[in-house]
């Protein structure tokens, strides 16, 4: 696995010193990124997804984020993830409401 580093509260410790990891670079500059994903069956898959926000739980973190396979919203988990590959740009869509208020496309 490799995402950099990722510290959640509840993971005891500290946070340690570290660079922005590539998912909170990617959604900070609205990067898709790459990536295999295995599901709780054990089944891996390759994904292409457009990253929102990463959150935290007693659980471990997770990556809300639009799936171009699925072509819906999909939460991953952080420890199924295999290496994060940053790729293309892309627009918020209206009704997200991620930028600049609901109803308004970025890049």
């Amino acid at each position: 696995m490799s995402i950099d580093a990722l510290w959640f509260p509840g993971a005891g410790g500290e946070p340690p010193l570290r660079a922005p990891s590539r998912l909170e670079a990617a959604i900070a500059r609205r990067l898709r990124v790459s990536f295999c994903y295995c599901d709780q069956s054990g089944f891996s898959s390759r994904r292409r997804v457009r990253p929102l926000q990463l959150v935290s739980s007693r659980n471990g973190g997770r990556l809300i984020a639009w799936c171009e396979l699925r072509r819906d919203m999909r939460t991953f988990r952080l420890d199924r993830m295999g290496a994060v590959r940053p790729g293309s740009r892309f627009l918020v869509p209206r009704g997200w409401g991620l930028e600049g208020g609901p109803g308004v496309d970025r890049v």
